[in-house]
């Protein structure tokens, strides 16, 4: 406690005291003979708690420096704190005596002795009520201080509330750019006509106005009826009365526009303008998480927008209009969009309305379906024909009109009559673009005058009789034929082909570019471009601005230009996928041209992305570059094209993927790039293996195994993605001269890839449960962290953490549709969650103990969950009211499965037996026994037929669910076997165990086929995916691993260790290595080449520490069996044992003349001997008892530089000046990051020498490093 103000101290002592609570209640279920004594002290433990947790908030307090008393008890806190640390130890250690330590915590089920005597609780009590009383004696004075003060502190706190509520950094919530409707993109689009849409706005507006209605109004309608017209027309008018909260208009291809990540921080970002209540909540959301905008749509919705708008009371609608939805990048988004919206519902102090419009297509309709009876709707191509007409007569008229005034006589009088309004309003329904394209055409002041223009428009009168695709010829024919008309058969070809040449990939580009970056990206002269652009003002917005994007004033113009149907027809008719093609070569030739290595200028090796602003990423990637980096794979999967060996798209993956990678890292897409080269996958031919194939197979490998890191440090790629990829890894030996140029040689690393795919980091505690949705697109995890985690199951990203669960999350499981993810906690509840948003839908309770396991039926209407109540729950999931209580076990039910058809339930118990039940009438149908040990696992096969269990007795047992038969036992675990699972063809069980392996079987034979290590803890859970090529398993080392089940990759064995590396040491001269496992041997290792020389085999326990003698001749090793031995390093014999300490060896090291070896040991002692013959001659003491847990022994000893300065005993030992260092998950030189260890490389010990760095794993492997100073 010492160093630690008076806040700090009470934290740790309540944090303390939690502890001490949560240790009594794991003793309380299993130690009947002692409960009394257990309460007593879990009750004072929590009245601690409490008195010192009002403590912390007053010192936490803005002036809880002014608890003068209460500041100077450091004493008694230290005192509280080291009794509640010495309870605790006692606690822990006699659970970790017991034969499933680790077990035993999770779930706190064996009987196990009970610590203290009822005369120790005694004492134990007294002297924390001792302490607590003279802390609570201590804030009663200080509280009487408050008391007196208390006037001026409330005047003081309301002015800093008010400052607080009154400020807010709105540069920190990021808005899409132009997405308002007031925006200058938006400020010359349309607004309806006065008298047109008369009926609809008045409709709109009563919605809005009636607070019975629902919050969601739906308007949809096919392209180019008028959609985004109404919608700004809507906004204007309820900004006009004060009403207006937001507006976001989406637009395909226009950045942030155009995708979903940015729509609620933008709607936040006006929210807070428009209602400054809001401002004191939305800071609080940013203050708690200020890169809250980048989380997922679901946190972002509730902290920007729902719980804010909860938090105030208005008497007016507020109302969000959301135009042109469909224009959403993305399905998932779109979908999750509408469902989060749906929620608003909930608020109930403040009326908001939201107005959206979209196409009707299917990704929106499903969304809609998916909130049915939450919204009210509306088609636009379903009001009346007639009425539409008028309107568009109405607008036909008014703006030639306003025409004919700009032309100011050129045109003849009584132009345009009511005839031809009436033709062309014909011509229109229901399309009003095809009104706003004529009239655009028409006022094209570059042409003829526009009674000319307007007769070459009537001219296609009759195409516009049979369908919606005529009715766009009629739109566009007139503007296109201009570029053609009275031009000869040559010109006409030369102009024909200038068009399809820029106009052909300005309709297909999935977001616009700048008239510049399109002659980059197209290699076409600038000029030309806007030559080309100058002639079609009517049919595409080109920007005065030079680097603004030219846009599509309307999708309908790709629609009519690209109609498969229309490719005899119209002469202007683009190959689709003849210029998608085109433009996947030329975005190729770009990369070429512009990339290189450290694009960015970082030079810092383990830069992080997050540490390099946008403007640096702008400058060195311009936007033509940024989209051919992301977008060149999207062209060639359109063009249809089908990849091949040496063809030019293998051409430049062999010599750009680094390059390219390193561009989609800084542009926050590496995500994608695993998508990517599947895509590219499944454009060869089928059944066929090529090279280029095998190396896009190795491409996804490498991506899926280092996306994390170069995600989240680009320059990573070059340094640790290419490092400890597989030796052999075709990326690897084609870009290996590409790494970081410090980096000389790597040795010790394996030579192919493996069954492990990639390892899940995040979780801040075990991982205890593990499960795919159906459609292997997300896998969740339960954490001891209290949380479940969702990530990609295709880049192995974190998707989003749900959070509520006050304790452990021990069981997870999807509904069958996907839709719905129930979680179990040992705080005994069950929660269900909407996957889609990341809601809490509801908790179930009624279980006494905590929940340990949880499933859906077939059908997803019932879920059942076992508990260490020793029952099952039957539940209906569309209400969550519990249905039936299934009884008859005699201990806790660890697991539940239903038989693929539903109608029986398993359940697998800590009283040994698996019970079967029938889920209709919840009667026991028979009991299998066999097991000797608590059932911790149970999983039906596919068809029904098997049922399997695994057991802290190590085995797995298959039975015959028709008659409950043993069928056979599957043994070579040898430690409880945690989990089991059946592929999706019921031809493979997977099983995970305590002895950290995962094992499959074949189920036909019962025979194992192979062995998946890698995980340094428990295998708690396993999980196939639905396609059963990935396995996913979950480990109490906190870590998710993904395995290929599929390819049945080659798993080598390195040469090393078979246990934990503790020690490495280098020979003087740097050319040997010895390394000091817990297999009790030591290695001896060749440096240059990394190989292995000799065992040195003698101790009896885990070797703790290596050093050799600064000649070189002699290695002394200490181990945890409590003795040195010396080594003769030439020939490897053993020359003497030293014994003297009570305690393992942890340090040993000789002194400079090599005659004394000092050693430090667990005993707290350092003793020094004689190399030569052995002799003990002094012990060192200094070490209290009161020195803690982690550094109650010595751990490291160090001589002078000349022998008689004296010993330093110590902990810690850092690096100077330029010195390698190995700090956590990274290699540092002088404080900076160089290379960044993935999991499995992650060191147990490290040696240095010179430019060379050995690394020593928990696997048993040794990896050695060159590493070039400079």
């Amino acid at each position: 406690m010492e160093g630690l103000g008076a806040a700090a101290s009470v934290i740790a002592v309540v944090d303390l005291a939690a502890k001490v609570g949560s240790l009594c209640l794991e003793y309380s279920s299993a130690v009947k003979s002692a409960r009394s004594d257990i309460e007593r002290l879990r009750k004072h433990t929590d009245s601690l708690k409490i008195t010192f947790d009002g403590a912390r908030k007053l010192l936490q307090d803005p002036h809880g420096a002014r608890l003068e008393t209460s500041q100077k008890l450091h004493e008694t806190l230290s005192d509280t704190y080291s009794q509640l640390d010495g309870i605790a130890e006692r606690l822990e250690e006699k659970l970790r005596k017991g034969r499933r330590a680790k077990t035993m915590r999770r779930m706190g089920l064996r009987a196990f002795g009970w610590p203290f005597e009822s005369k120790d609780v005694d004492k134990i009590i007294e002297n924390l009520q001792r302490d607590q009383d003279s802390f609570a004696a201590a804030l009663q004075i200080d509280q009487a201080v408050l008391q007196i003060n208390q006037a001026a502190l409330q005047i003081e706190q309301a002015a800093e509330i008010s400052d607080i509520n009154s400020k807010i950094d709105l540069t920190t919530l990021p808005v899409a750019s132009n997405a308002a409707f007031d925006s200058h993109a938006e400020e010359h689009n349309a607004r309806c006509h006065p008298d047109t849409r008369t009926k609809l706005l008045q409709q709109i507006r009563e919605w809005a106005d009636d607070p019975q209605a629902e919050n969601i109004f739906w308007l949809n309608g096919m392209a180019g009826t008028g959609k985004s017209t109404i919608s700004r027309t809507a906004a204007t008018s309820f900004a006009e009365d004060g009403q207006l909260g937001a507006s976001f208009f989406f637009k395909r291809g226009e950045g942030d526009r155009g995708k979903a990540g940015r729509v609620f921080s933008t709607i936040a970002r006006q929210l807070v303008h428009k209602i400054p209540a809001l401002v004191p909540s939305v800071r609080e959301a940013i203050d708690a998480d200020p890169d809250v905008h980048k989380k997922a749509l679901r946190h972002q919705f509730e902290k920007l927008i729902l719980q804010p708008l909860g938090s105030i009371h208005l008497a007016t609608a507020i109302v969000i209009v959301i135009d042109a939805l469909d224009e959403c990048d993305g399905d998932e988004d779109v979908k999750t969009i509408i469902a989060l919206l749906a929620q608003a519902k909930v608020v109930r102090s403040v009326r908001l309305r939201i107005f959206i419009t979209s196409r009707p297509e299917l990704p929106i309709r499903l969304g809609f379906k998916d909130v049915q009876g939450k919204y009210q709707g509306l088609a636009l191509h379903r009001i009346p024909e007639q009425v539409v007409e008028q309107d568009i007569s109405t607008f036909l008229a008014y703006e030639l009109a306003r025409i004919k005034k700009e032309y100011n006589g050129q045109v003849p009088l009584g132009w345009p009559g009511e005839d031809d309004i009436r033709t062309l309003a014909q011509m229109a329904v229901p399309l009003f673009i095809f009104a706003a394209t004529v009239c655009r055409f028409v006022e094209d002041k570059g042409r003829s005058n526009p009674a000319k223009r307007l007769k070459k428009v009537l001219e296609y009168r009759t195409a516009t009789r049979n369908s919606t695709l005529d009715k766009l010829d009629a739109t566009y024919l007139p503007v296109l034929d201009q570029l053609t008309s009275g031009r000869t058969d040559q010109d006409k070809a030369e102009v024909l082909a200038e068009f399809r040449n820029v106009v052909g990939p300005i309709v297909l580009l999935a977001q616009p570019l700048s008239a510049p970056s399109l002659a980059q990206l197209l290699d076409v002269e600038l000029e030309d471009i806007h030559a080309l652009l100058n002639s079609l003002h009517s049919v595409l917005d080109t920007p005065s601005e030079e680097n603004a994007p030219v846009r599509l004033f309307h999708l309908s113009f790709r629609d009519f230009l690209v109609d498969p149907t229309k490719r005899i027809t119209n002469e202007f008719w683009i190959n689709e996928a003849k210029y998608h093609k085109t433009l996947a070569e030329r975005c190729i030739q770009l990369i070429g041209q512009c990339l290189k290595q450290d694009i960015c200028d970082l030079k810092v090796p383990g830069k992080l992305r997050s540490e390099v602003n946008q403007q640096t990423i702008n400058a060195n990637l311009s936007p033509v570059v940024q989209y051919a980096c992301q977008y060149w794979v999207h062209h060639l999967k359109e063009s249809k094209y089908m990849i091949e060996d040496d063809d030019f798209v293998h051409t430049f993956l062999t010599s750009y993927l680094l390059h390219w990678l390193e561009a989609l890292s800084l542009l926050g897409r590496l995500s994608d790039g695993v998508l990517f080269i599947r895509t590219l996958l499944h454009t060869a031919q089928p059944n066929i293996t090529s090279n280029f194939i095998e190396f896009l197979k190795d491409a996804e490998k490498f991506i899926r195994s280092h996306g994390s890191i170069i995600e989240r440090a680009p320059l990573q790629i070059y340094g640790s993605a290419l490092v400890f990829s597989p030796t052999l890894s075709k990326v690897r030996e084609q870009q290996w001269k590409k790494r970081l140029s410090f980096i000389k040689s790597a040795v010790g690393i394996k030579d192919h890839w493996d069954t492990h795919q990639q390892t899940l980091e995040g979780h801040s505690g075990y991982v205890m449960t593990v499960a795919f949705s159906p459609d292997g697109k997300m896998l969740a995890s339960g954490s001891s962290d209290k949380t479940i985690r969702l990530w990609d199951t295709a880049t192995g990203t974190h998707q989003q953490t749900l959070e509520g669960h006050s304790d452990y999350v021990m069981t997870v499981a999807f509904s069958p549709d996907g839709k719905t993810l129930a979680s179990g906690s040992s705080d005994k509840t069950i929660r269900l969650w909407d996957t889609a948003t990341g809601t809490h839908q509801q908790t179930l309770e009624g279980h006494s103990g905590y929940v340990m396991t949880v499933a859906f039926s077939p059908d997803g209407k019932t879920l059942a969950s076992g508990s260490s109540d020793k029952t099952i729950r039957l539940w209906d999931t569309a209400t969550g009211t519990h249905q039936q209580t299934l009884e008859g076990h005699s201990g806790y039910v660890m697991t539940v499965a239903f038989s693929p058809d539903g109608k029986t339930l398993a359940s697998g118990s800590s009283d040994k037996t698996i019970r079967l039940w029938d889920t209709a009438t919840g009667t026991h149908q028979q009991t299998l026994e066999g097991h000797s040990d608590y059932v911790m696992t149970v999983a039906f096969s596919p068809d029904g037929k098997t049922l399997a269990s695994g057991s802290d007795d190590k085995t797995i047992r298959l039975w015959d669910t028709a008659t409950g038969t043993h069928q056979q036992t599957l043994e070579g675990h040898s430690g409880y076997v945690m989990t089991v699972a059946f592929s999706p063809d019921g031809k493979t069980l997977a099983s995970g165990s305590s002895d950290k392996t995962i094992r499959l079987w074949d189920t036909a034979t019962g025979t194992h086929q192979q062995t998946l290590e890698g995980h340094s803890g428990y295998v708690m859970t396993v999980a196939f995916s639905p396609d059963g090529k990935t396995l996913a398993s979950g480990s109490d080392d906190k870590t998710i691993r993904l395995w290929d089940t599929a390819t049945g990759a080659h798993q080598q064995t390195l040469e090393g260790h078979s246990d934990y590396v503790r020690a490495v040491a280098f020979l003087p001269d740097g050319k040997m290595l010895a390394s000091g496992s817990d297999d009790k041997t030591i290695r001896l290792w060749d440096t240059a080449t990394g190989t292995y020389q000799q065992t040195l085999e003698g101790h009896s326990g885990y070797v703790m520490t290596v050093a050799f003698s600064p000649d070189g001749k002699t290695l002394a090793s200490g181990s945890y069996d409590k003795t040195i031995r010396l080594w003769d390093t030439a020939t490897g014999t053993h020359q003497q044992t030293l014994e003297g300490h009570s305690g393992y060896v942890r340090a040993v090291a000789f002194s400079p003349d090599g005659k004394t070896l000092a050693s430090g040991s667990s005993d707290k002692t350092i003793r020094l001997w004689d190399t030569a013959t052995g002799t003990h001659q002094q012990t060192l003491k200094g070490h209290s008892d009161y020195v803690k847990r982690q550094s109650d022994y010595v751990r490291a000893v160090a001589f002078s530089l000349d022998g008689n300065s004296g010993l330093d005993a110590s902990r810690n030992l850092r690096p100077l000046g330029n010195a390698l260092f190995v700090d956590g998950e990274w290699i540092t030189r002088s404080g900076m990051n160089l290379l960044w260890l993935p999991p499995d490389y992650r060191a147990t010990c490290t040696s240095v020498y010179d430019h060379a760095l050995v690394l020593g794993h928990s696997s048993g492997q040794v990896t050695f490093f060159q590493i070039d100073s400079t």
